[in-house]
């Protein structure tokens, strides 16, 4: 039957005056006719149809599966579409060269329809972040067609010009603002103040968050506005009382003793580095020892407390007998006591017959600090005269008495 058919085929050809040299395809066609035709007729017959596309460089996928071969081979030489795989060889660009030739880029062979725009922007000069992935296409791409994607530039002022020029406070332009917006607003931001406002190059913490813009940058100056605390609060430090600051007493980088809390309060200077506050200095005011704007003050005990010193009876103080520094018997405990003088160092009066004696048993003179041995034993000159007869430099005197026996024992 179908040796029958070819001579039926054949036949007519040769009626028509033409030859199977002659195809419609081109002349270095070489596909067999029934690849694609039947006896039928010269329609392609889906029935008896076995070329298989994906063989050539143009694989159909999606959308070119269900076409009419025409579309891409009008002339039905196929020999004419080898160089023509791309998909601007078919179909018009109606963007219009905004994007490029290469289509598969944004579309596939399933639908012209794009649905990961936001990825594909990603590859762009300018990726989609924050608000921008939110902000409709045409707000940046504005064309009549609506297809055409031109774009103004990628530059924040590009498309953000009109808010730049009018903003007022501050006032963008005339405080020659930098036009690259994301000095300091937050692209992930959805507003242009509040929170989608960066002002990382000095943190805008406690005190500082509500505080007008023209309070620090007076005279519309934003471009070099000085980031020291002394620059804004010169007249916070000179007025300050409790301590006096002013003498170069206190620094004037304020962020070595205070933080942005309201009020300067709590205050975190570190009186350690130089005089520890201790005990019963941790509650003292200022002024009791800073009594004026010099701060350079002595750190000597006795320069804040010489009238301690002075009124001190049991045991008076002021002959000589004790020193001026007064860490040799005192901490910083209130009211001096306890005392920590070391009469170990000088006379054993811890054990023995000396122990527990008050000072002025040994100290019999309350205004002279000297001590009396002979005032004290049970015993008369004549008989330690008599006693130490024939000792070197013995003398009926309390120093020659130490002098030999200075733990206090007899032997």
């Amino acid at each position: 039957m179908r040796i029958l058919s070819f001579i039926i085929w054949a036949f007519l050809l040769y009626l028509l005056g033409g030859s199977t040299e002659d195809s419609p395809h081109g002349k270095d066609f070489t596909i067999s006719c029934g690849v694609c035709h039947s006896s039928n007729g010269w329609e392609l017959d889906k029935s008896v149809y076995s070329f298989n596309h994906s063989n050539t460089k143009m694989p159909l996928s999606g959308q070119h599966n269900h076409i009419n071969c025409r579309l891409c081979h009008p002339t039905l030489v196929f020999a004419e579409a080898k160089s023509k795989t791309e998909c601007i060889n078919c179909h018009t660009d109606i963007h219009s060269q905004t994007v490029g030739n290469f289509c598969d880029k944004c579309h596939t062979p399933e639908s012209w329809l794009v649905n990961n725009i936001t990825e594909i922007h990603q590859q762009t000069r300018f990726p989609l972040l924050g608000v921008h992935t939110m902000t409709e296409c045409q707000k940046c791409h504005q064309s009549a067609s609506l297809h055409r994607y031109d774009v103004k530039g990628v530059e924040c002022i590009s498309c953000h010009r009109a808010d730049y020029l009018s903003t007022t406070s501050p006032n963008h332009s005339s405080s020659n603002i930098s036009t690259d917006c994301s000095q300091c607003h937050n692209i992930f931001a959805y507003s242009w103040t509040g929170a989608g406002f960066n002002h990382n190059g000095f943190p805008l913490t406690l005190g500082h968050s509500n505080v007008e813009c023209s309070k620090c940058h007076q005279n519309n100056n934003y471009s070099n506005t000085s980031t020291e605390c002394f620059s804004c609060h010169k007249g916070d430090y000179n007025s300050t009382t409790q301590p006096v600051h002013t003498g170069g007493c206190f620094s004037t980088n304020c962020t070595l003793c205070h933080t942005t809390n309201p009020g300067w309060k709590p205050v975190t200077f570190q009186h350690d580095n130089n005089f520890p506050l201790t005990l019963g200095h941790n509650n003292v005011q200022c002024s009791k020892c800073h009594v004026s704007s010099n701060c350079n003050i002595s750190s000597e005990c006795y320069s804040c407390h010489k009238k301690d010193y002075d009124v001190t009876t049991n045991p008076v103080h002021t002959l000589g007998c004790y020193s001026t520094n007064c860490l040799k018997c005192h901490t910083t405990n209130p009211n001096w006591k306890p005392s920590s003088f070391q009469h170990q160092n000088y006379f054993p009066i811890n054990s023995g017959k000396h122990s527990g004696f008050s000072c002025n048993q040994c100290h019999t003179n309350p205004a002279n600090c000297t001590y009396s041995c002979i005032d004290c034993h049970e015993h008369s000159q004549s008989s330690m005269n008599s006693e130490h007869n024939g000792v070197n430099g013995y003398s009926w005197v309390s120093s020659k008495c130490y002098f030999c026996h200075p733990n206090g024992q007899a032997d």
